[in-house]
Parts: structure tokens; sequence; C-alpha cells
């Protein structure tokens, strides 16, 4: 790869000491023009171009993971996949800090680590950008929007890198929040307001889940039948109107199932400060202080039409979903291949008509 003399400069600087303080560079116009748009890079520490072995892994974030308990043994497991390579966070909006953060928790184990902000279309087809990206062995997609991840990065050179590294090289890689978002080949991106259970639930078609897209964007080979979804936990609303995000994942596999006219359709909710860590065998040990749930269709909705309460129930059985609890050094065992897991529970999970007659509405 060829960098300009302001990234071997500052690069070089890092080489001498992890824990150094560096200015980061001006953005790099590419494409975007005056630094102002286009991409921004900032190598945090170390010598990038290493070349090491990698095994395929994969981290599951369901974001607010900063500090979380698990977080550091999670991302050690990440790290072992691909010691001694480079670490590359992807983002939008400027680059941020979780480079920093990753030199001085886990310099050792890398050989550098950088950051790379895509902030236009023009710049994710500059083949720089995409350079960076293929030569990085671990990947983390940082939180933030997917829906510029989807518009800025969809069919161009940055996309071909990322199932290249997914399909290819069969590399490490991450994703917390929206980065998570856009893993599964099923993806939630939307334009406007995210859509909350009580919306999705009362009208599978609301406005609000017009970005429900299906196999077009990433190409994760082990998610190839899963949707996303993320900050399970989190409560929005108050009182009698607050609510979680538990329905909205079961929205989305509705969605799913009836979209794609399968049963092969599932979905993996992760709720916030949790860490799902997928092996090359598709086996996942859960992280954290919260809990993954793992979701199977047991039949079609008996009704899912726009301006109509989702009516999904099957007897009571709509969905069985095994949830694992997080820990600080990984709980339970799920198997994606045979979806079927050990260390948590099984529920069903149903409406009978609408978010007010959902069973799980806090998540089981």
């Amino acid at each position: 790869m060829t960098f300009t003399k302001t990234t071997l400069t500052t690069a070089a600087i890092a080489a001498l000491s992890v824990s150094s303080a560096i200015a980061k560079p001006p953005p790099k116009g590419g494409g975007g023009g005056g630094g102002s748009a286009g991409y921004e890079y900032y190598q945090a520490c170390g010598t990038p171009n290493n070349s090491v072995s990698v095994s395929q892994a994969s981290l599951l974030i369901g974001g607010a993971d900063a500090g979380a308990t698990g977080e550091i043994a999670a991302t050690q497991w990440l790290v072992d996949h691909a010691s001694g390579g480079d670490y590359l966070v992807l983002r939008t909006g400027g680059t941020g800090g979780q480079a920093d953060w990753m030199c001085s928790t886990f310099g050792a184990d890398l050989g550098s680590a950088a950051e790379l902000s895509i902030d236009d279309r023009a710049s994710a087809n500059d083949s720089t950008v995409a350079a960076y990206i293929q030569d990085a062995e671990i990947i983390f997609i940082a939180g933030g929007d997917q829906n510029e991840y989807e518009d800025f990065w969809k069919g161009t050179l940055v996309e071909d890198a990322l199932n290249d590294h997914l399909n290819v090289k069969q590399a490490p890689i991450a994703g917390t929040s929206a980065g998570l978002a856009i893993l599964g080949q099923s993806y939630y991106a939307p334009a406007n307001l995210g859509v909350l259970s009580k919306e999705i639930l009362d009208d599978p078609y609301h406005s609000n889940t017009q970005d429900i897209n299906h196999g077009d964007f990433l190409q994760h080979p082990q998610l190839s039948e899963v949707i996303t979804d993320t900050h399970l936990d989190r409560v929005t609303g108050n009182g009698r109107k607050a609510e979680t995000r538990h329905g909205r994942t079961f929205g989305f596999l509705a969605r799913s199932v009836q979209d794609r006219g399968t049963l092969t359709a599932r979905a993996i909710g992760v709720e916030e400060g949790t860490f799902v860590a997928l092996d090359s065998n598709s086996v996942a040990t859960v992280y954290g202080e919260g809990a993954a749930y793992f979701m199977q269709p047991n039949s079609y909705p008996e009704r899912i039409t726009a301006g109509s309460t989702l009516i999904w129930d099957n007897s009571g059985q709509a969905a069985t979903v095994y949830k694992i609890q997080g820990d600080a050094n990984g709980n339970g065992s799920f198997d994606l291949n045979s979806w079927s897991g050990s260390g948590g529970n099984s529920t069903d999970w149903y409406t009978t008509g609408g978010y007010d007659n959902f069973n799980c509405q806090s998540g089981c």
C-alpha cells in the first residue's frame, strides 16, 4: 500500500510507543474535496502491512459496550484469531477513539491499529481506501448510522473489500450497534426514524420499516439467513408507554419470513453491553452484561399486512427463542448450523394481535 507523507510520519511515530499521544492527520479528500467530506485515516499505533495467519471469528456486539463486563475477554478472543495483525476500525463521521483504546489495551498483541472514516461514495470507490481494508486482518465496524453505511458503502470497492475479508480471507470481524446491524445478510438500515416494537407489531409495514433489506450488501457466510438487532434492552418511552426492542426483533423475523418466503429465516438480537463470539464452526458463546436471543420461526404469520396488527400465534409457538445470558468469561453455546444451544433457556414467542398481545414485551 502507498501512504501519504503525513500517514507515514504518523505511523512511524506511533510505532515508537503504543501509548504515545499522536495528533490526527487532517482528513484526506478522497473525492469529497477539501477534507470536509471524503475519508479520514488515522494510524493510532504500530506499523501496518503485517502478514499473519488468521482464522474466522465474528464478534457481534449489542452496543453500549465501552467498559462493559466481558469487554476485555471478548475482545481478546477476537484478537487471538489474528495475533500480531492489523486492526482497522471503520465508521463514518470522522475517526474516534476505538483504535487508541485497542493500542493501550491490546497493543502487545497487535501489529497496528487504525481508524478509517468513509463519508461518501466517491471515497468508498477510492482504491486507496479499499486497500486499507484489504490489508487489515481484523475489522471492527463501529456504531453510528447503518443507513450511512448502506448509502456510502453498498455497491462500492469498500463493499467488495469487506466481502473479500469475510469470504476469501475469512478473517476476524466485529460490529457494534450500527456495525452489527449490517452484518446479517438481512438487515435494517432506516433512512428516517428507527421503528419501535409497538410500531412494527401494530403494523408490520409501518413507514419506519421500509428499509428492511435482504441479501444485497454484506455477504457474511455464517449469517446468510440472519437479520440482527441491537440494544434490545434499551427502554424507549416512559410509564405505560415504555418499551424495549424485543418485540421489534420479533417483528423483523416476521418480515423476513414473509418477505423472503422461507422458514429458514433467523434473527439474532443482542442486548447492550453484550458480545456474541462466533467461531469458525458457527458456534457462539456470549460474553457481557446482557443476553443474546437466537430466534427461529415455526410457522408463517397468520396475518401480516400493511395497516393491520401482526397476528403470529401458531397456538402460542410462532417462534422458538433461545436466550443465553452473558458473563465476564463467556457463557453458553449456540450452534448456528443446527440452531440449538446449551447453557441457556428456550421459550416460545407469539402475538395474537399486535404489541398489546405480544407475550414477550421485555424479552421473557
